[in-house]
């Protein structure tokens, strides 16, 4: 990563493109995840509460009603997948900051 900092708090955008300086949408993909259009990075929202950035990414298959992730996120805040069930993330853990954030993207498989 180029070292760009990001928040732990979700803005819609993909993080992982953040933390590379482009500003790439997150769309809803056909499981109900938030991915990226640009790096296939999931994320599984919990509206108002969390954004769980998932460990595997998805398979460019959105939904053909288009949503985007920057125009329904509230400030949740990012979580790491942490259990293989919904809602991901339990026992709950939150990312402190965002050097969190981008340690946890550089442990998902690229796959896109």
């Amino acid at each position: 990563m180029l070292g760009t900092e990001i928040s732990n708090i979700w803005n819609g955008y993909c993080p992982e493109s953040l933390l590379k300086g482009k500003t790439v949408q997150m769309r809803l993909n056909q499981n109900d995840f938030f991915e990226s259009e640009e790096t296939g990075l999931q994320i599984c929202v919990i509206e108002g509460v969390q954004a769980v950035i998932l460990n595997f990414r998805g398979k460019g298959k959105f939904r053909e009603t288009i949503t985007y992730g920057d125009k329904i996120e509230s400030g949740e805040i990012l979580s790491p997948q942490n259990n293989e069930r919904p809602p991901f993330n339990y026992p709950t853990k939150a990312f402190d900051n965002g050097k969190q954030v981008e340690e946890y993207i550089a442990t998902i498989p690229k796959t896109i």
